[in-house]
């Protein structure tokens, strides 16, 4: 059994996959202030809820965006697995080209993001990434990565309105039904979660018309279905990010 675990900079996803199926997901919160005793906890408690014992995985993949918590959840895979966990960096398989100005810079997140979408679904890909940061990726006609555009994510977004305000609530991230609010909760939804579809489809519409061709679109991510619903000629593919790591992983197979 193997299992893929994504450490974010705002939750920690665990993927498992038994016969090259993803049949449990779950995550928890992403804080540098736990201790590795406290995801040890979490860890237990994910597993024995889904009905999961340690004994049955027989290998670990990990992409990580958070150094200090990959210090945490490196060395805790070897004492609850008895087994030491594929790290996706310098050294591991990918099978994924990066053709961009500084290859070393592009996180472990997007290049399983990439891998996962050209297993999926090939080449000429447009995946939107929806997590603490709003990820844009290109994937060629040679399916190798070749550039992306980043901006702030949904919560980053609201809580600039709420913080940066005197009078502005938080509020639900429930897509309005129109988009012209009629009351503050409305139109601070209507901005955050139509603005955001708006900026997807955007980036999608200037990456095509940079690029003189159409791309399969790909939408992905934690906050990825607060705009689902707008997106229909996106593919929805929740866990995308750990198909990635799925593949990485055979890749990498002794």
């Amino acid at each position: 059994m193997l299992l893929t675990i994504d450490i974010g900079n705002t939750m920690v996803g665990f993927g498992i996959f038994e016969n090259e199926k993803l049949t449990h997901s779950f995550a928890t919160e992403s804080h540098t202030s736990k201790s590795s005793d406290e995801y040890e906890a979490a860890l237990k408690l994910l597993f024995s809820s889904n009905q999961l014992v340690f004994s049955m995985v027989d290998k670990v993949c990990i992409s990580s965006v958070v150094p200090p918590l990959l210090r945490i959840f490196a060395p805790l895979c070897e004492k609850l697995f008895n087994l030491r966990p594929l790290v996706l960096g310098p050294g591991l398989k990918t099978g994924l080209p990066i053709k961009t100005d500084n290859p070393s810079e592009v996180g472990a997140d997007l290049i399983a993001d990439a891998v996962g979408g050209v297993a999926l679904y090939g080449k000429d890909l447009f995946i939107a990434d929806l997590g603490t940061a709003n990820k844009f990726l290109y994937i060629d006609e040679r399916g190798a990565f070749s550039g992306c555009a980043i901006a702030p994510g949904l919560m980053i977004s609201m809580n600039a309105l709420v913080n940066g305000t005197s009078a502005l609530p938080e509020v639900s991230m429930d897509a309005p039904k129109s988009s012209i609010g009629k009351n503050t909760k409305d139109s601070m939804n209507s901005g955050i979660i139509y603005g955001t579809a708006f900026e997807i489809l955007g980036f999608a519409e200037r990456f095509e018309k940079e690029l003189g061709k159409p791309l399969t679109k790909i939408l992905t991510g934690g906050n990825a279905i607060y705009v689902k619903a707008l997106l229909k000629d996106f593919h929805y593919e929740k866990d995308l990010l750990h198909e990635g790591l799925k593949t990485i992983a055979r890749r990498n197979e002794k």
